[in-house]
Order: structure tokens, then C-alpha cells, then sequence
């Protein structure tokens, strides 16, 4: 029997039926929000059948001017590879176009923005008074995620070993709400040591949160005044203001997001001789050459001085 259905009524089939209990909550809704956003209203509309490797790639293409990334276009590639090769394997359909279509190339990846480390003292000064001041200084002396940061609850800190469990992210539920999910990767599941630095901050945050009964186990260590969590809005929002009076005072920062914080910490690791894998470890990257990449860009300017070294050899 011939298959009827658009792409847009497989998809929605194919991700109740096959993805709902078999991904985390946060992959699914990466799923459907690049579905909802670059398929749908285009060729979603078209018969299964019907899409074409042409309409694949003009789709790839438009993406590509309109300035988004390859890596996006090709998160995008793999969600519709999943969708129709179980089209394919389900005998609904006989050919899958996605793999045929080719990858365009797009401009690159924007440079990830750093604190030198002036802009991080500055960063520290101009947080002071924020009500997030804790939660943004653990993030730039741990590396830990944004979703990490604000699921880590008391349990998951060990005060004896001096050690953070980074055991789940915060994911936000379509509607309202929030879930605790598993962490990004399996690498993402990590424990990291703490600085003596960040140890006072905890331990002044912990007797804190006794004081008020919001100090048990599992409450959340960055929380509201009534123990709920905090929203990665309301860390956006922050942020922006702490960009914003910075650049009104002529410090010329970029824009900074959570990941500049993780970013920094990062950075000012590898500056002092921190080993690539230990790095790996404690940022959690799935693969060690998401790590180097980091080194290549940071250990740039030292190439030329390393290289005079040599100077004598030859």
C-alpha cells in the first residue's frame, strides 16, 4: 500500500512512537525544535514520498545563506536521516534522499568570547552586588555547564573530599517547569575538585540555606528564596545587564553568556599548564579533540616563542 503521509505526520509519528522514551528530554526537544523551525512550513508539507535529494539540499543551501553553520545544518541532516531511515526500515517508503544531500559550505563557527584576564577582574568587580554572584563565580571556577550549575544539589557536594558530583543538567519543560536530566554526554557525568576558593563559597552558601530550610539534600545549592530553581532566562537576563554597565563604562567586552564563564575557566587552566586530559575530564567533553581545539586556539601566541627554542638546533 502506498504511503500518504507528509513528512510533517511521519516525523510526529516517528518521534511519539520512537524517540519519546528512547532519548533524553533535551535531545527530543533539540529534535523538535529543528524540525518545528527549518522543516515544517516548508517541505514537512510534502508527501514522505515526495521530498527529493533536491529539496534536501536546497534546504541544506537556503540555511547556508541565511548564516547558519554547518554544524547546525548537519544536526538538522541527522534528525531527517533518523526519521526516514526508519521510514525505509519500516518498508513505508523505498529510498531515503537525506544522506545523498551534501553538507554546503557555510561560514564558520563564531569565536567562541573569553575574559582576558583584565575582563575577568573587571567581570568579578561588576558582579559584586549581583544576586547571582555566587552562582556565576563556582561556573568560572569550575567549567561546569550552565544546566549543571543550576541542577547541582547539596548532595552531589562533598565538603570532606572537597569534590562536586556533576551528576544532572536542568532542563526546562515546554509549557513550564523544569526536569532534571541526565548530563549532555556520558563524559558530562564527572566529579571536580574544588578550589579552596570556591569550597568558602559553598560551605557560606550551604550554612546559609540551613538557616532559611532550604539546606537539605536535595535541594538545589543555586536556588530562589523558596528553594525552587533558577531559569536559564533569569541567568540571561543577569548577564546582559552585567554586559550592558560594562560596555556603558567603556570596557569593551563581548557578549557574555554562561559558556564565556566556562570559556574563561578553560582558558586560564590551559595558561597554567593544566594537561589536556585532566582538562578533558573536568569540563566533561566527550572527545579529546574538542579539548585540544581549546589548546590550539589559546597556546597560539606561545607557538612563536616556543619555535625560537628550536633556533639552535638547525
Amino acid at each position: 500500500k502506498e504511503c500518504t503521509l507528509t513528512l510533517n505526520a511521519w516525523f510526529d509519528k516517528w518521534m511519539e512512537t520512537y524517540k519519546k522514551k528512547t532519548v533524553k528530554y533535551g535531545t527530543y526537544q533539540n529534535y523538535l525544535n529543528h524540525f518545528n523551525f527549518y522543516v515544517r512550513n516548508g517541505i514537512g508539507k510534502k508527501k514522505l514520498k515526495d521530498v527529493t535529494v533536491d529539496d534536501i539540499q536546497m534546504l541544506y543551501n537556503n540555511l547556508c545563506d541565511r548564516g547558519f553553520t554547518a554544524g547546525t545544518i548537519k544536526l538538522l541532516g541527522a534528525t531527517l536521516n533518523g526519521c526516514y531511515k526508519k521510514a525505509v526500515n519500516n518498508r513505508m517508503i523505498s529510498f531515503n534522499p537525506v544522506p545523498l544531500a551534501e553538507i554546503p559550505r557555510c561560514k564558520d563557527r563564531k569565536e567562541k568570547y573569553v575574559f582576558t584576564k583584565d575582563e575577568q577582574r573587571q567581570f568579578m568587580e561588576y558582579i559584586k552586588e549581583n544576586y547571582l554572584y555566587n552562582f556565576f563565580c563556582i561556573i568560572l571556577m569550575t567549567g561546569m555547564r550552565n544546566g549543571e550549575a543550576r541542577a547541582l544539589q547539596w548532595k552531589c557536594v562533598d565538603f570532606d573530599k572537597k569534590l562536586i558530583h556533576v551528576e544532572h543538567t536542568l532542563v526546562t519543560l515546554v509549557g513550564g517547569g523544569y526536569m532534571l536530566d541526565t548530563p549532555k554526554t556520558k563524559t558530562s557525568k564527572r566529579i571536580i575538585p574544588l578550589l579552596p576558593q570556591a569550597e568558602e563559597i559553598l560551605r557560606e552558601m550551604k550554612d546559609y540555606s540551613v538557616s532559611i530550610g532550604i539546606g537539605n539534600e536535595d535541594n538545589f545549592v543555586f536556588c530562589l528564596p523558596d528553594g525552587s530553581a533558577i531559569s536559564r532566562e533569569r541567568v540571561t537576563v543577569q548577564l546582559n545587564h552585567i554586559e550592558k554597565k560594562m560596555k556603558d563604562n567603556n570596557i569593551p567586552v563581548g557578549h557574555i553568556t554562561c559558556h564565556t564563564l566556562r570559556h574563561t575557566f578553560a582558558t586560564r587552566a590551559i595558561e597554567n599548564g593544566m594537561k589536556p586530559q585532566v582538562l578533558k575530564t573536568i569540563l566533561g567533553h566527550s572527545n579529546i579533540s574538542i579539548t585540544m581545539d581549546l589548546y590550539a586556539h589559546v597556546l597560539g601566541e606561545e607557538k612563536v616563542q616556543e619555535m625560537i627554542l628550536l633556533e639552535n638546533l638547525f
